[in-house]
């Protein structure tokens, strides 16, 4: 291989490494959340509200990390972003109380933050069109394959350590990533002074106000964020669910959990063949429409037909999953597309947007109870329903405005 083909090769595993950083901090601790319940004595909703404190840092940080890229190129803001998370990852390892931990995932996803941001922003400064569309799936394999390994990482790890010894494993996978930012990242700007000249003194106020002006966007922004808002109330829940009430073990659960993200990685790789026939749109209503439809048939099963036990709830899961692995890729290239000049800005308020929805989502299901899956279903189906509705609305405004 030549050595173009070589500095290639590792930029894009190296940024699939950088995209999978929200996966493994989100995802490795969840088998561990009855642990750390017994440890400090608290309760589930409480216990949720370390995935609530991270989302909520992430929020922020995105919103900061976006526009700062964009006016001062990805790299340096990267490298900084990944010191912060690195340093609130150890904090995370030796919590000596719930309070602490979840100030501490705060920090981490404040850091967090700008491996979603510039990761994305840095596809968008390379690609354009219906490539743009398939690199993004084609990086969902990487993410995908760690959202596959997480939880049976966690899992494994718990037989060997204890919660704590998790963040370790984080810690060092931060020290990793620091590490590609210097050898990679910071020899290959993307976003250089020639290209941010063209911005001609936008401010970042001039970006936000550029994007909320678009009713489309905003349509993208809402629905997007209530869409990760239905998956990661799953997610919060899962662990309860899984172990608690149909009686896995955390490898069990692991595997289980595993198999979503497998059907996740399928889903974003139809969304790429999808694209060679069908513009972003229509993969995103589609999508959508498959993750109402597998949300009421969770709902259900689970209501109707009790005695299906944990198949029951698992089979309608699986579409859930691989639905919601299908919108993803489509929902950022469409939103991304036609803003190059503010790539970082568009995708730090994508990203907020999905942390907000995900940090009040995510420890209502446990305030409801996680005793019966039912409070959980519930609230799925109604996030994705209007997240659809968004969807429609805002596309069908688009296509009479263009008439």
């Amino acid at each position: 291989m030549r050595a173009d083909g070589r500095r290639r090769l590792m930029f894009i595993v190296s940024l699939g490494m950088l995209q999978a950083i929200w996966p493994l901090t989100m995802d490795l601790y969840l088998p561990s959340f009855p642990q750390l319940q017994d440890e400090f004595g608290t309760t589930p909703a409480l216990v949720q509200f370390t995935l609530t404190g991270a989302f909520i840092g992430m929020a922020i940080g995105q919103l900061a990390a976006g526009p700062i890229s964009d006016a001062v190129g990805r790299t340096r803001p990267l490298a900084v972003a990944l010191l912060i998370y690195t340093v609130a990852t150890v904090s995370c390892a030796l919590a000596p109380s719930i309070e602490w931990l979840v100030v501490s995932r705060f920090a981490q996803g404040l850091g967090a933050a700008a491996c979603a941001v510039i990761g994305i922003a840095l596809v968008r400064d390379t690609v354009s069109g219906p490539a743009m569309l398939r690199f993004i799936a084609n990086l969902s394999v990487i993410s995908g394959f760690f959202v596959v390994l997480s939880p049976a990482l966690g899992a494994q790890l718990l037989t060997v350590t204890d919660w704590r010894g998790l963040f370790w494993v984080l810690t060092g996978y931060g020290c990793v990533l620091v590490v590609l930012a210097f050898t990679v990242f910071l020899r290959s700007e993307t976003n250089p002074p020639s290209r941010r000249a063209l911005r001609e003194g936008a401010t970042a106020r001039d970006d936000y106000r550029v994007l909320l002006g678009s009713p489309v966007f905003r349509a993208v922004v809402v629905g997007g964020g209530l869409m990760f808002a239905g998956m990661m109330t799953y997610m919060a829940s899962s662990a309860f669910l899984f172990q608690d009430v149909y009686g896995l073990t955390p490898t069990e659960y692991a595997i289980a959990f595993g198999g979503h993200g497998a059907l996740m990685i399928v889903g974003a790789q139809v969304s790429a063949r999808l694209s060679r026939r069908f513009e972003p749109r229509r993969i995103v209503l589609i999508g959508m429409s498959a993750l109402v439809v597998s949300a009421t048939a969770l709902l259900v099963s689970v209501l109707a037909l009790p005695g299906a036990g944990f198949f029951g709830f698992l089979v309608p899961l699986l579409f859930f999953t691989t639905s919601f692995g299908l919108v993803g890729p489509a929902l950022q290239a469409f939103a991304l597309e036609p803003h190059a000049l503010r790539a970082g800005t568009a995708a730090s308020m994508l990203g907020a947007s999905n942390m907000v929805f995900a940090a009040v989502s995510s420890p209502i299901a446990g305030l409801f109870g996680v005793a019966t899956p039912t409070a959980t279903v519930v609230i799925m189906l109604v996030l994705e329903g209007v997240a659809l509705a968004t969807f429609v609305f805002a596309f069908r405004r688009r296509r009479v405005g263009a008439a």
